[in-house]
């Protein structure tokens, strides 16, 4: 069979998104096999394409490889392998993918400890169809705040352009002193923020100590006392780890009203 040419894959890959949320790529890891099996055919009935794994560790091991494009993760909450929430905070920081918990049971508790650790939602078992046909907004609210990140990023890079335009329009732009203001400037600006996973414990640490309600970026900057870090990063992290938490609140709302 012949290789299937860049623009034919392309074509494939638009129709697929018409269709959108039929197609969705789903790892699903639990090491209950029964629950696990169930599970596989009722996201198949949702017209998605799930990928089961019986442990955490090889869930990682398939996500870092980066064979496939994932769109969502689901995993059990209790995974004899590892900690469930390290495979969580793994996840969400190293591939930036939604994450839905799965459990047994509806405690409260437990259901804040997840979110708290960058969950995007929280199903008890077992889980219906009607809960998994809702599951792709969490893709597309993702999706959404990409967009809108990306197009913030465009507009700085606009505002850059056209300042360094009107710059060199100016009397004396190419005179020393100017270029040592730009020498000065590009020196002085900071290099983006990997959020690795010793900094998001620290992070995690912080709104920990304050509480997530009481957690500022001002109070979470003063906790982690990281010298390169700034307002604005912290800003920026906690906006988009906690994106979900109020649409998990209504959700929690609606369970415990």
């Amino acid at each position: 069979m012949a290789a299937m040419g860049g623009d034919q894959r392309q074509m494939m890959e638009d129709a697929a998104e018409d269709k959108f949320p039929e197609g969705l790529r789903v790892l699903a890891v639990d090491d209950d096999c029964v629950c696990l099996k169930v599970l596989e055919n009722l996201l198949r009935g949702c017209k998605y394409h799930p990928t089961t794994v019986k442990d955490a560790k090889m869930a990682l091991k398939i996500l870092s490889a980066g064979k496939v494009k994932f769109d969502l993760v689901i995993t059990d909450v209790r995974m004899q392998d590892m900690d469930s929430l390290k495979l969580l905070e793994r996840i969400r920081l190293e591939m930036d993918l939604p994450v839905i918990m799965l459990s047994e049971d509806c405690e409260k508790k437990a259901m804040m400890k997840g979110i708290n650790h960058g969950a995007c939602d929280y199903l008890v078992k077992p889980v219906h169809t009607n809960e998994l046909k809702n599951i792709w907004q969490h893709v597309e609210s993702r999706r959404n705040s990409e967009a809108i990140r990306h197009i913030s990023r465009d507009d700085d890079d606009d505002q850059r352009s056209q300042l360094g335009t009107a710059a060199k329009s100016n009397d004396g732009a190419n005179t020393d002193e100017s270029k040592e203001s730009t020498h000065a400037s590009a020196t002085q600006k900071k290099p983006k923020v990997a959020w690795t996973i010793e900094l998001h414990t620290k992070f995690m640490e912080a709104i920990n100590q304050i509480g997530l309600y009481r957690a500022t970026p001002k109070k979470i900057l003063e906790l982690m006392n990281v010298d390169y870090l700034t307002r604005k990063n912290v800003s920026s992290h906690l906006q988009v780890y906690f994106q979900p938490f109020s649409l998990f609140v209504t959700c929690l709302c609606s369970i415990y009203s």
